[in-house]
């Protein structure tokens, strides 16, 4: 088990089902071994861990068992764990078998496992819950998320899901179900139909204050994790400025509550052949974040757990950077530079803390430089644009030459479009690295997170850079 980030061994982490109960979180999650090469999710199951700080994680082995190669569930997927007013504890979750074919195509269906606790879960084998095939597609009916609606008194289901004969891009919706004894359910209209995405996956619906949130995770206009506010559960949902918890790297975010804090709980996606360049694979690295909210507008950030500041101790000593084609003045921490300058501090190979606090003064350019060499020839840059208020990773070289030619280095790429975020309002900033492994997270002012996978670059050097700019450095803390 890493010191923040949990991976379990030989296998990777896919969609996590977050449960809270008793002072214990619990982080069911989609165990994926990866068993046949260049395939993902396949003999794939729940699995748990369970933790009181999101850092000291217990597991727990398997949670629900698969019914071999002949029955639905050869594969168990996402879905969400209740407690009924009984006491009995529900897992609603996604069955699949490619073999199990309706009118030509692989269906998905809804199964159950219960148990008088999450530890204890067994399948009922006689309840399979399939689409109706007339409001909505067979072949698109995952992710079930229930919850007790308590105005009608009765149980709520969602679904990522397809309108019946809609379009391939834009007929995915979130199915309503509903139900009195979590046995029976009845075929509503759509609880959320956009006609903008493929699919909307693992849905859920929270209230915190006096706002509701609809969670949704897309792949059509990018991998993102979606949110959208609204003031009661039938909506209309309003689309905030800045509507997504993570970058690409992290998808599938579901959230959980004690009741007083919320966490949302993903994964970190890893890339093919772990480099830098490969594209992104399904599943990864468990990870977490907290999640606020602003009472003036209802609308969510994201900040780092709390129990992650207390990982890396060690301070390394800052007390001569490396000045890189620019001036600082000692009294002050105050940097200038004509051009591309930068004050550089060395960092650990591996596991590693980074606490930074600037204010920028004036700047063409800035951001955060990590893991460069000497003459910033290689390395990552998180170029921070106060213009268009967005951030996102770059690393330089972009990628391998692709021809004997000095110009065929493509440049023109600016930078990695899928880490792109919306940057806090400055002039100052504070900005927190988490760095594990090939695992790099950064929090910027306790708003804003930014996931993403590191591999070619390690060590070396770190700091604050600016294009002919001037800067006041305030804080820059390394810590191992």
């Amino acid at each position: 088990m890493g010191k923040i980030f949990y991976k379990p061994e030989n296998a990777w982490v896919g969609d996590l089902i977050p449960y809270y109960e008793n002072g214990i979180y619990y982080a069911f999650y989609l165990h994926d071994p990866r068993c046949k090469k260049d395939e993902y999710a396949e003999d794939t199951t729940w699995h748990l861990v369970t933790t009181k700080d999101f850092l000291n994680l217990d597991y727990h082995g398997e949670a629900i068992h698969l019914g071999g190669v002949d029955k639905p569930d050869r594969n168990a997927y996402t879905g969400s764990v209740i407690r009924d007013h009984e006491g009995v504890c529900h897992a609603f979750f996604t069955a699949y078998n490619e073999d199990i074919k309706y009118d030509g195509k692989s269906v998905q269906t809804v199964m159950r496992a219960s148990g008088k606790d999450p530890y204890h879960l067994e399948t009922d084998r006689d309840f399979l819950f399939m689409a109706d095939n007339q409001i909505y597609e067979s072949f698109d009916w995952r992710d079930p998320y229930v919850f007790f609606h308590e105005k009608e008194q009765c149980w709520w289901m969602l679904l990522a899901a397809r309108r019946k004969n809609a379009g391939g891009l834009r007929g995915g919706c979130i199915a309503l179900c509903k139900s009195k004894d979590l046995k029976h359910w009845s075929y509503e209209q759509p609880f959320f139909d956009p006609h903008m995405y493929v699919t909307m996956e693992c849905p859920e619906v929270f209230q915190m204050g006096n706002y509701w949130y609809l969670v949704f995770s897309t792949f059509n206009d990018r991998f993102v994790t979606h949110y959208r506010i609204a003031d009661n559960p039938e909506g209309p949902w309003r689309i905030p400025d800045d509507d997504v918890f993570d970058t690409r790297a992290n998808y599938a975010i579901k959230t959980v509550s004690d009741g007083e804090k919320r966490y949302a709980c993903g994964w970190i996606a890893s890339k093919k052949g772990n480099h830098d360049f490969g594209p992104w694979d399904w599943g990864g690295t468990m990870v977490f974040h907290e999640v606020v909210q602003s009472p003036k507008d209802g609308t969510l950030t994201i900040k780092p757990i709390e129990a992650y500041g207390t990982v890396y101790s060690n301070l390394i000593s800052t007390e001569k950077p490396d000045l890189w084609n620019c001036k600082m003045k000692k009294d002050s921490n105050m940097l200038e530079t004509e051009m591309l300058g930068a004050v550089l501090y060395e960092v650990p190979e591996d596991a590693f803390s980074i606490d930074m606090e600037f204010e920028i003064i004036k700047a063409h350019e800035f951001g955060i430089a990590l893991h460069v060499s000497d003459g910033m020839e290689t390395g990552y840059f998180l170029k921070m644009n106060e213009r268009s208020r967005q951030m996102a990773w770059d690393q330089w070289p972009r990628t391998n030459t692709e021809g004997k030619y000095q110009w065929q280095i493509k440049g023109d790429i600016p930078f990695h479009p899928e880490t792109l975020r919306r940057m806090p309002e400055g002039p100052i900033y504070r900005v927190k690295i988490l760095r594990e492994s090939d695992i790099c997270v950064v929090y910027v002012n306790d708003q804003v997170a930014l996931s993403t996978r590191m591999y070619d670059h390690k060590g070396q050097k770190a700091g604050l850079y600016l294009v002919q700019g001037k800067a006041r450095l305030t804080k820059m803390e390394i810590k191992k």
